[in-house]
C-alpha cells in the first residue's frame, strides 16, 4: 500500500471505529447493552478497562497516522517522500543484507560512466538487479543507493 493508502487504511479500520465506540460505550448508552426486560437486573457495563485499551490502540494509530501524513507532504524533513519509499527500501535492504552476509566485501557506489551515464559497479548492479526482480522496473537508483549507503 502507498502511504495515504495506509493512512486511509487507518482512519477506516481503526480510528473511526474507535471513535464510535468510544461514543457507544459512554454511560447514557448503557441501556442499549440490556434487553428492556432484564434491565436493571445485571451489572451495569464497566467500559473502563476497554476504554483504556482502546484509547492506547488509537492513540498508537494516531501517531503512526500522523507520522505517515508527514512523509505524504514532506513535513519531516529528511524523511523519504512517499513516491521513493519503495525504492528506498528495496536499497536499503539489499544494502544492509550484503554487509549482513559478506562484512568484509568493500560496498561502494559504483564509479560514474559518462557514455552509460549511469554509476557502474558491482553494488550498484546487484541493487538494480534486485530491484527489477522486486518491482519489475528497469531504474538507476543512483541517489537511494548513495543515501542508503550513509546509513551504513
Amino acid at each position: 500500500m502507498s502511504l495515504t493508502q495506509r493512512i486511509t487504511w487507518l482512519q477506516r479500520n481503526v480510528i473511526k471505529p474507535i471513535e464510535r465506540l468510544e461514543v457507544a460505550l459512554e454511560p447514557e448508552n448503557f441501556a442499549h447493552f440490556a434487553h428492556w426486560e432484564e434491565y436493571g437486573k445485571h451489572d451495569q457495563l464497566n467500559a473502563a478497562t476497554l476504554l483504556t485499551e482502546l484509547s492506547s490502540l488509537k492513540e498508537r494509530a494516531a501517531r503512526l497516522e500522523r507520522w505517515l501524513a508527514d512523509e505524504v507532504d514532506g513535513t519531516n524533513s529528511g524523511k523519504i517522500a512517499h513516491t521513493n519509499e519503495i525504492r528506498f527500501y528495496v536499497v536499503h535492504v539489499c544494502l544492509w543484507d550484503l554487509k549482513k552476509s559478506f562484512p568484509d566485501f568493500r560496498i561502494t557506489r559504483g564509479q560514474w560512466d559518462k557514455d552509460l551515464k549511469q554509476t557502474v559497479g558491482i553494488t550498484p548492479d546487484y541493487v538494480r538487479r534486485v530491484f527489477h526482480e522486486t518491482t519489475g522496473q528497469h531504474e538507476q537508483l543512483d541517489s537511494q543507493i548513495q543515501d542508503a549507503l550513509k546509513s551504513l
